[in-house]
């Protein structure tokens, strides 16, 4: 006779049987229990789930974005509800490191010993969140010279790490969606760059406000033409998709960027959201070790204050925009673009 079917319960549903007994201390394992490190454990497990949602809703936003089509209403809401949780998420990670600072550096060091080398350096999770976010790897700062990220973690982690670097990210499935933006309403490129610049020119000459105050015709006239565009330091988006973000930055108000607007500012939004999760760790590492050597044998504080600087940011292209926006009062009059009827949204 064949098992009966086991009955779904809230327990057998969450799996509680599992993941409840999944707080083994390593303290207690050497007879030597430290009751704290239940917390540590208990910590980090809740970013690893939380990691797994992050990770989930990514691939989701790229499977939209990667549509060749995008509707505003069929997809951009939905790509803002995803970015939008994980934005929640990534607020609610960042507050587990105030749980963790209640336990006193002297108590994290009663148990330090027993984790050996064990290390967050090996969380495969925050990696592939970095690299579907578009962190390149020559970005990455090595913690020893010669050392890769990979080499902490084992085989089967280091190929899905790999993975991640070769697949699509959030940056590349935006940099494409922005440049179809941009062929989608500058049918007239000449008219649109003539347009851009007299409205720049008209802002730079006006002597009613003090000179700092007026528009940098000289910065903008950069990235007007390809070629200078090309020469701006850092710079990652392609010329096309840099202008499709620019257009719907100085038009975000106009109905038919409102919702593309928001998804940008949601992309800054993350791209904030990760950056403080470094920041906070940073200070938690130094509250908690000075700038002891990591648990997992990194250089610990040092290390990871490197990994805390802009060119870890993604998005830093959609911070800078604000030095190419132009005053309302300077935009009046003839549009550098147009609104195809048979377009639904973007």
């Amino acid at each position: 006779m064949a098992d009966k079917p086991k009955k779904l319960t809230y327990e057998t549903y969450l799996g509680l049987d599992k993941l409840l007994k999944c707080q083994e201390l390593e303290s207690e394992k050497a007879g030597n229990r430290v009751a704290e490190e239940h917390l540590f454990i208990i910590v980090h497990q809740g970013f690893e789930i939380w990691f797994k949602q992050i990770l989930e809703d990514f691939k989701g936003v790229i499977d939209i974005l990667k549509e060749p089509k995008i509707e505003e209403r069929t997809h951009l809401s939905g790509i803002t509800t995803k970015l939008g949780r994980c934005i929640l998420i990534l607020k609610v990670v960042i507050q587990h490191f105030e749980i963790i600072e209640t336990m006193p550096p002297a108590v994290f060091l009663n148990f330090r010993k027993y984790l050996k080398s064990g290390s967050g350096f090996q969380s495969l999770q925050f990696r592939q969140i970095e690299n579907t976010l578009g962190l390149r790897p020559e970005t990455r700062e090595q913690d020893q010279p010669g050392k890769d990220y990979k080499d902490a973690l084992n085989t089967e982690q280091s190929e899905l790490a790999k993975d991640s670097e070769k697949g699509d990210t959030l940056f590349s499935v935006a940099e494409t969606w922005l440049k179809n933006v941009f062929g989608t309403y500058v049918r007239d490129r000449v008219q649109y760059f003539n347009v851009l610049s007299e409205m720049m020119k008209t802002w730079a000459e006006d002597t009613t406000m003090e000179e700092h105050h007026r528009g940098n015709k000289e910065a903008f006239d950069k990235i007007l033409k390809e070629d200078t565009y090309e020469t701006i330091p850092d710079r990652r988006l392609t010329f096309e998709a840099f202008h499709g973000a620019l257009l719907i930055s100085l038009y975000q108000d106009e109905p038919e960027f409102q919702s593309a607007y928001h998804t940008i500012k949601l992309f800054m939004d993350i791209d904030s959201l990760v950056s403080k999760w470094r920041h906070t760790h940073v200070l938690m590492v130094h509250r908690m070790l000075g700038k002891k050597t990591g648990t997992g044998g990194s250089s610990g504080y040092d290390y990871l204050k490197r990994t805390n600087q802009d060119k870890y940011r993604v998005f830093m292209e959609f911070f800078n925009m604000g030095a190419y926006l132009i005053p309302e009062e300077y935009k009046k009059g003839k549009k550098p673009y147009s609104v195809p009827e048979s377009v639904g949204g973007i």
